[in-house]
């Protein structure tokens, strides 16, 4: 009789399951908070361009969350392909990391709102220093306790490791900048992102080219 906490290929799929089905939520989410105006506030065609440009900070802060997402389900989808079971503990770890995955609608909402305030900044990128910190104990748990699928190489491990510490010092970097101003935060952050999921499309273009 197989134990609660001993590892499986079918703990390790639940998790895979309920992985893509909370990144569709929080990608739902993210989007629902941009409204169209009120029919009621709007008489004329500059009204409504007024009211439009009115939701810019909206659009910006939905930007950097699909990115973020974006971001955080590929490399939650790269270590997925490389577990090859999990126990309770491990999925434990995934559903931390998920509860903050949860999380970033309400950071999103509330940067759009307060987009001039460094708190609000602030509470943003410890939303995404938690997801950093959640995803790397998954990798760190799994590759510890022969979670691994047997074809992956110290290489493979160690550019897991550094992906995710990399982007987490962008990050840090950006938010540092919001004692310049906010804006010049999520400007870099914003870049940052970019950049990075630029450098992960070329790497999964080179992955399935090769």
């Amino acid at each position: 009789m197989k134990r609660p906490l001993e590892p499986s290929a079918e703990a390790r799929g639940r998790i895979v399951g309920i992985t893509d089905g909370v990144f569709a939520i929080a990608l739902t989410l993210i989007v629902l908070e941009i409204r169209v105006p009120s029919h009621e506030t709007v008489h004329s065609e500059s009204e409504l361009l007024a009211a439009v440009l009115a939701l810019a900070p909206r659009f910006l802060t939905y930007a950097l969350s699909f990115l973020t997402l974006t971001i955080f389900w590929f490399g939650q989808q790269a270590q997925h392909s490389l577990i090859a079971k999990s126990d309770r503990r491990l999925a434990t770890l995934n559903l931390c990391f998920l509860a903050f995955v949860a999380l970033l609608p309400f950071s999103t909402d509330l940067l759009a709102d307060f987009l001039e305030f460094r708190v609000a900044v602030l509470v943003y990128w410890l939303n995404l220093l938690m997801l950093g910190v959640t995803l790397f104990a998954s990798w760190w748990y799994a590759d510890r306790n022969g979670m691994l699928a047997e074809d992956v190489d110290t290489e493979t491990r160690r550019t897991v490791y550094q992906r995710i510490v990399k982007a987490q010092i962008l990050w840090a970097i950006g938010a540092a900048f919001c004692v310049v101003t906010p804006l010049l935060s999520i400007a870099f952050i914003l870049l940052a992102q970019l950049v990075y999921a630029a450098a992960l499309r070329g790497s999964l273009l080179r992955k399935i080219i090769g």
